[in-house]
């Protein structure tokens, strides 16, 4: 592999990354054999089946990485956000992501501890922001979101966890217009009201 092809792949990977399909690859006019002997040079690093990282930095990427760039379409939610957003002291034993219900679940590396949610294709956008994390961009719900996701669950999640997740978002960086925009648009308006009130 020459030099020159080297660097074309290295600017892939900047432009594109941090992980690309085999698909773009061969797009950038990069056949199967060149792949194969990239992998084997060190050039590239296989993360799954089809997918690789650019080899000198593939140590350095985090499952959220790999996950982001797996899964565009997940949206990092529940007790992930929630962490993120210092809204818990719950420490998630897996990244949590959300996906519209449409969608079929991706297979993931096995090595990766991953929850995938489902949501319903009109509400599944409401409250996606784009945060910087490592240098890599991440699809995540917002504080008001997140605290919506945690009280529409609250019996499956625990009412002491959500009422914690509330509590903490009141007492920090709030928007409660938003968070009632939310609420109205996930049908948890009424539920939602009595805690606001006693806590407002």
């Amino acid at each position: 592999m020459t030099v020159t092809r080297i660097q074309k792949l290295e600017e892939l990977f900047k432009a594109d990354g941090p992980i690309l399909r085999s698909a773009n690859l061969r797009s950038a006019k990069f056949c199967s054999k060149d792949i194969a002997e990239m992998v084997k040079d060190g050039h590239l690093s296989q993360v799954r089946r089809g997918y690789y990282a650019w080899g000198p930095f593939a140590e350095t990427l985090n499952d959220m990485d790999i996950l982001a760039s797996l899964i565009p379409e997940g949206i990092v939610s529940f007790f992930s956000a929630a962490q993120y957003h210092d809204l818990t002291t719950v420490i998630p034993q897996s990244i949590e992501i959300t996906l519209p219900v449409s969608m079929r679940t991706p297979a993931l590396p096995g090595n990766m501890h991953v929850t995938v949610h489902k949501s319903a294709n009109h509400i599944y956008p409401v409250g996606i922001e784009t945060i910087l994390v490592d240098n890599h961009t991440l699809k995540m719900y917002d504080r008001e979101r997140t605290v919506c996701d945690f009280i529409r669950n609250r019996l499956k999640i625990g009412k002491d966890v959500a009422l914690e997740v509330l509590k903490k978002y009141m007492t920090g960086k709030k928007n409660l217009q938003k968070l009632y925009e939310y609420a109205k648009l996930l049908q948890i308006e009424g539920v939602i009201h009595p805690y606001l009130e006693v806590l407002v």
